[in-house]
């Protein structure tokens, strides 16, 4: 086989295995910046605020959600906040803070088919230190939501079946809620940056207005 006739048989395999890949639904992943929340790529404006993001606080009856909440808080601030977030105190200048406050699992509608809708709220806190001073810097509260579809089942077994995968779409759905809280505070973390709250001699505390100003967030668990 001569050489001309390889490098074709080669770039023939090399694109065949690419639109296989691409078949299969596998996607590639980029260095750098992510796109910001609301569209558009992130543009730097400013230099990365050096940031430690602490294990979160689980302040409701909902067990491991503070290992989650802070995985996503950690993915999201990495991509698209304005922040170098770190892992060794050494390296931060700020260190950030955070809490879950609460989970509600309010019923929203019945059907005449017994299927159920359900919408989860949940609220996180978070506050951010001067690592020097321990000053904050800044708080925010950020509220998620997600809703998810049951089914009820007058079957004994099958009921205990359908509570289990319930259980499993209600975790989905705050799942979902909390990675819609990790955006919100990440684009508030971002316009917090802009404003110079993170800069040398900074301005006063910051927290952006929320639907908290006027009413108190809801604390505990219901479902």
């Amino acid at each position: 086989m001569n050489a001309s006739r390889y490098s074709i048989l080669t770039c023939l395999f090399v694109m065949s295995l690419n639109l296989l890949v691409a078949g299969c639904g596998y996607r590639f992943s980029v260095e750098g910046m992510g796109p910001r929340i609301g569209g558009g790529a992130v543009q730097a404006s400013g230099p990365l605020v050096p940031l430690i993001i602490r294990d979160f606080l689980n302040r409701t009856f909902h067990s491991n959600l503070e290992f989650k909440y802070t995985k996503y808080i950690r993915q999201e601030f990495a991509a698209s906040s304005g922040a170098n977030v770190v892992y060794e105190d050494g390296q931060a200048d700020f260190v950030m803070k955070g809490e879950i406050v609460s989970v509600t699992v309010p019923t929203v509608t019945f059907s005449t088919t017994q299927a159920r809708e359900g919408r989860v709220n949940v609220v996180v806190k978070v506050t951010v230190e001067d690592r020097s001073t321990g000053r904050i810097v800044w708080s925010d509260t950020g509220t998620g939501t997600a809703t998810f579809f049951v089914n009820q089942s007058s079957n004994t077994v099958t009921g205990q079946d359908q509570l289990q995968f319930n259980q499993v779409l209600q975790d989905r759905a705050l799942e979902q809620a909390g990675q819609n809280v990790a955006e919100i505070l990440a684009a508030d973390f971002w316009d917090a940056r802009d404003l110079g709250t993170f800069s040398p001699g900074g301005k006063k505390p910051v927290r952006p207005p929320s639907e908290s100003d006027s009413q108190s967030p809801p604390t505990g668990t219901t479902s």
